[in-house]
């Protein structure tokens, strides 16, 4: 991810690829920052009780809908995603209402990912919020998926969120504050088909905040999990996803509403949340029919052409 920009724009942190050791220098260690971070300058500014955000797959869809909304509130924000133009022009933006901090990364790159975080848990200082939003998924039966297609999407939804969660979480236990708010699927109630790596993956991330939801409860750090519906994102722009976009359009979300529950969550804190609300009746059908829920949701994520 080249940096095209020979002059950083005001208030935003260069970011770019370390050609010697592999993993991004996401700038936040730089001579410049290391004194004061453009959050910590602006201190002197009240900014009430907001505190630092951490939001992953930024560059559009829920991330970048979230991310908006924090800033809104106050927020400093540190953007990630792969996408370094949208990330640029985003801190940009939210840059009329709170310092914003653009990181390209890759997530689905295990070692520049650890390298990242690792620099961000040294050099950001505290952070108050953490929302992993990074996605990727594949629409295809089991044995058409790749098992490196797997491991990907294992890697983005699971261990990126992990290294994330390892990154910031020991700062909100010494704060006694914090939110990790990780995107969870309706995918996981009941698995529909050709969702196998996806679901699995998405399925890793809910089991991993109900643990640390039990595990850290007397922290202060809150955990929830946000599983949505269909959401009008670019994570349908794969040739393969656009014939359930098609068939779904009806029932699509925008990322908007989405955000609207994430950041509802920050002042009501929940362990879990579906994204429309009224899609919490499905965890009540799957109790008392689960053939019947398994049924219906295979009969429409399942292709026309293989149908009956």
């Amino acid at each position: 991810m080249d940096d095209t920009q020979d002059v950083n724009p005001p208030g935003l942190v260069r970011t770019e690829r370390d050609g010697s050791e592999g993993p991004l220098d996401t700038g936040l260690n730089s001579r410049s920052s290391r004194s004061a971070l453009p959050w910590q300058r602006s201190t002197r500014r009240s900014l009430g009780n907001a505190g630092l955000a951490v939001v992953t797959g930024s560059s559009s869809g829920i991330g970048q809908a979230t991310a908006r909304l924090l800033a809104q509130r106050g927020h400093p924000t540190v953007l990630i995603a792969r996408r370094h133009d949208a990330l640029y022009s985003l801190a940009r933006e939210l840059g009329a209402w709170a310092p914003s901090v653009p990181v390209a990364l890759d997530v689905s790159d295990d070692r520049a990912a650890r390298a990242a975080f690792a620099r961000l848990s040294r050099d950001s200082g505290p952070v108050r919020i953490l929302v992993n939003c990074a996605g990727s998924g594949h629409y295809q039966p089991f044995l058409s998926q790749a098992l490196e297609e797997n491991r990907q999407m294992m890697q983005v939804h699971y261990f990126a969120a992990v290294t994330a969660i390892r990154s910031v979480l020991p700062g909100m236990i010494e704060q006694r504050a914090g939110h990790v708010i990780n995107i969870g699927s309706m995918s996981t109630k009941t698995g529909p088909w050709g969702h196998s790596g996806y679901s699995a993956a998405k399925a890793a991330i809910t089991a991993l905040t109900q643990t640390l939801a039990a595990e850290y409860s007397s922290s202060g750090v809150r955990f929830s999990v946000v599983h949505p519906g269909i959401v009008d994102t670019p994570f349908f722009d794969s040739p393969d996803l656009q014939p359930l976009r098609r068939r779904l359009r009806r029932h699509l979300i925008s990322p908007e509403r989405v955000a609207q529950t994430v950041v509802r969550l920050i002042d009501r804190p929940r362990l879990e949340v579906c994204v429309p609300r009224h899609y919490r009746l499905v965890d009540t059908i799957k109790a008392l029919c689960p053939r019947l829920l398994h049924h219906l949701v295979t009969a429409r994520s399942r292709p026309a052409r293989i149908r009956g």
